[in-house]
Order: structure tokens, then C-alpha cells, then sequence
């Protein structure tokens, strides 16, 4: 009964958390299992091995299925080959102690995670201290009539919405 308590419990730690921030657990969670398999295989330790790889395995897949499927457009249908490259190989890893597979999954992963954590979540993060620097400029100007004759200023026309979107990456969570 205790584990089935634990179990039910876990599984609602997450509830309500943001998903950008559960998709970074999942890739770092993801990477130390890829580490600690590599240092199963090192030690010739067979249960550490298979405990993390199938970890790994189970994380790549939930990376997976956490794709919108209504998205088709390039960036998410070379994730889904991606990861539907690594979950071939990786259990293949066991029968010929194939280091060099982890070791392409740990970088692609660790480069997907940089992705996600400067592309992705930085770019919210960015916008927000954005539009606080913004409220707190137009709070700290005294008010003046604008004159048609001036036209746009400052931005060329571009919303930083644009700038942003364009110089970008698009996931979906």
C-alpha cells in the first residue's frame, strides 16, 4: 500500500508545474541517467547499467510523446526522427556495450537542453524583464503629447514580439 501511495503521489508532484520548466527536468534527468549507465558499463556493473538505460529510454520516449502532434512543421518533425533514432539504438546499447551511442545521445540531449533552456525558456524570461523595464520607463517619463509628425521611434517599426520570433526557435509544449 505504501508504494502505491508513493506512486500516486509522485505522479501529482508536477501537476500545475509549468511545462517549459518539466521539460528541462526531463532533459536533465535524461542526462545523468546517459552518465550513470556510461559509468555502469565502465564498472562492468550490469544492474546499474540497465537500470539507468532503461531510465534514459523511458525519458527520450516521454520527450517524445510531449510533442504536439497537430504541429507538422520542421523543427518538430526532426525531433520526432531524432528521437525515434535514439529509442533503435539505445537498447541495442547492452548487446555490444556500445559506449559511442551514449555518448551521441549525451550530446545531442545536452545540445537539445541548451536549446531549450537559452532558446526556449530564455526568450520568456527576456520578454517578461522586457515589459517590466517598459512599464517601469513609461512610469518614470512625464507625460508629453505625441505629434503625428514623428513618426515611429526607436524600433524602426518592429515590435520586440517580431524581433524575437524571428531570431528564434519554435517548440510546442
Amino acid at each position: 500500500m505504501v508504494d502505491g501511495y508513493a506512486t500516486y503521489r509522485n505522479a501529482h508532484v508536477y501537476e500545475g508545474m509549468d511545462p517549459q520548466r518539466l521539460i528541462l527536468m526531463l532533459y536533465e534527468g535524461a542526462l545523468k541517467h546517459i552518465r550513470l549507465a556510461k559509468e555502469g558499463m565502465e564498472e562492468n556493473d550490469l544492474k546499474k547499467r540497465g537500470e539507468h538505460l532503461g531510465r534514459v529510454i523511458a525519458i527520450v520516449s516521454e520527450l517524445n510523446s510531449s510533442l504536439d502532434s497537430k504541429v507538422q512543421d520542421e523543427s518538430i518533425s526532426f525531433l520526432r526522427g531524432l528521437y525515434a533514432a535514439m529509442l533503435r539504438e539505445l537498447p541495442k546499447v547492452p548487446v555490444n556495450n556500445d559506449v559511442k551511442t551514449l555518448d551521441r545521445t549525451l550530446a545531442y540531449l545536452a545540445r537539445l537542453k541548451d536549446i531549450w533552456e537559452n532558446d526556449v525558456m530564455g526568450n520568456r524570461a527576456k520578454k517578461q524583464v522586457s515589459e517590466e523595464v517598459s512599464d517601469k520607463k513609461e512610469e518614470m517619463l512625464p507625460a508629453q503629447p505625441q505629434s503625428a509628425s514623428y513618426g515611429k521611434m526607436g524600433g524602426g517599426g518592429y515590435s520586440s514580439e517580431a524581433v524575437t520570433a524571428t531570431g528564434g526557435r519554435c517548440f510546442s509544449v
